[in-house]
């Protein structure tokens, strides 16, 4: 079985507060890209997850975890041999590890007419991480609460995604970005309900109306990405980080042409599978 495993942006995201029990309370709109990771999945006689020809260490890898909890969770005793061909790049942002570990256990819930709602596969996968639940709805959506609580909206306008990806590597980055938020970095989610409400209307989004809460400590943490973004906002009319950085996004509804950054569409979905 072959997947597609579609990256996404954040439109923006928002953190309310910090809770109880270390979690965030995030609000957000998520908008897939036809950027994608190309998955191969077999029934095996062990779980085993390759990555452009390599062997993944299997502790730190989110597919094989993926594999290990569902299994476990609905009693199967089936294996699985995943081959992933990686494009979007690592930790950048883009959400290709959630992309892939989801896409996986919609794979394996088709494989072997397990018939598992789609809802209860979104619930089962919030548990291992935020960006999971996103992409069984894919597309638009308005996400909030751990990243649990996933709403489609209206499909966004087709646009032209314009990605700059400077590839820098950061030990547990999204780990570290969220440490780096303060009491004064939270907002009260109305800058996600003001593009919420334009989508909704078909509306074209404004440079303004883009934000991502950790943008100004991606920037003090690397003041290189500064001078690109005053390029592709001055190119584009709008630059904005992606999840916990570090791609700088712009969008256009015009095809641009453009040798310094990598040009995708929106699409409507999370992925694609081919049985």
């Amino acid at each position: 079985m072959k997947i597609y495993s579609y990256a996404k942006i954040n439109l923006v995201i928002e953190i309310l507060a910090k809770l109880e029990n270390g979690y965030h309370d995030l609000r957000g709109i998520y908008q897939n890209i036809d950027l994608s990771d190309e998955i191969t999945i077999n029934e095996s006689d062990k779980d085993s997850v390759m990555m452009d020809a390599g062997l993944v260490p299997q502790e730190d890898n989110i597919v094989y975890t993926a594999i290990k909890n569902f299994k476990s969770t609905y009693s199967l005793k089936d294996s699985f041999q995943v081959v992933i061909t990686k494009n979007i790049p690592f930790s950048s942002g883009l959400g290709g590890g959630s992309s892939n570990a989801s896409s996986v256990i919609m794979a394996i819930n088709n494989m072997l007419k397990l018939n598992i709602p789609v809802e209860e596969l979104s619930l089962f996968s919030s548990k291992l991480g935020s960006d999971l639940p996103f992409f069984f709805k894919g597309g638009t959506c308005f996400v909030e609460g751990l990243g649990e609580k996933v709403n489609k909206l209206n499909n966004l306008r087709n646009q032209f995604v314009y990605l700059y990806n400077p590839n820098i590597d950061i030990k547990n980055k999204t780990q570290e970005m969220f440490r780096s938020i303060e009491p004064v970095d939270y907002t009260d989610g109305n800058l996600t309900e003001k593009i919420k409400e334009k989508i909704q209307e078909n509306e074209y989004l404004k440079s303004e109306d883009y934000y991502n809460c950790f943008q100004n400590k991606a920037f003090k943490k690397f003041p290189k990405l500064i001078k690109k973004y005053k390029e592709m906002t001055e190119k584009f009319g709008n630059c904005f980080l992606t999840g916990a950085g570090m791609t700088l996004v712009s969008i256009s509804n015009q095809n641009l042409s453009s040798s310094d950054f990598q040009r995708y569409s929106t699409i409507d979905r999370g992925f694609d599978i081919d049985n």
